[in-house]
């Protein structure tokens, strides 16, 4: 399976006079996730499963990048990608899913963390605003890094180059 891990674009600044939930996507966050979803599209990459937190932000980033995805895709909000979810369910989740190819939408640190641990890394990895990450999974190995995708950028096909790391 490839798996798709996409960060929510950039949202608006928490604020007292708005729950968490419904902090929304500015201007500049949804033209960074059309020109992300485009950029994935033209890889040829196209989930047709999108998994997203039901958060508005998050919500609104899983629908720009269907809209670039196979014709025939699904958007299904699931709480365990909402910002307080374990890793380990996550985990399970995709042990026990059989598509070819799935997106998931959410939030730092828990995709940050979800990624490196499927990349079975000791080195934490966080993901930028909007960036995506393709990951190949098998059973029982640690996922194999394809590329990340920071919109407005080139995508990165080496880990230790898209993330940093030692």
């Amino acid at each position: 399976m490839v798996l798709y891990v996409v960060r929510h674009a950039e949202a608006e600044d928490k604020s007292v006079n708005r729950p968490d939930e419904w902090r929304y996507l500015t201007e500049k966050g949804r033209k960074a996730a059309v020109i992300n979803a485009k950029a994935l599209s033209e890889r040829g990459a196209k989930s047709r499963r999108i998994i997203t937190s039901p958060l508005t932000r998050a919500v609104q980033t899983a629908e720009i990048f269907a809209r670039f995805a196979c014709r025939r895709n699904t958007v299904e909000a699931s709480m365990f990608l909402l910002p307080e979810s374990k890793t380990a369910e996550m985990l399970e989740y995709l042990n026990n899913c059989d598509d070819k190819r799935i997106m998931l939408v959410g939030h730092e640190p828990q995709l940050g963390l979800l990624v490196t641990a499927l990349l079975d890394r000791k080195e934490e990895i966080e993901l930028k605003k909007g960036a995506c990450v393709a990951m190949k999974l098998e059973k029982d190995k640690p996922a194999q890094f394809l590329w990340y995708l920071v919109p407005g950028k080139k995508p990165v096909s080496s880990i230790k180059k898209a993330f940093k790391l030692k």
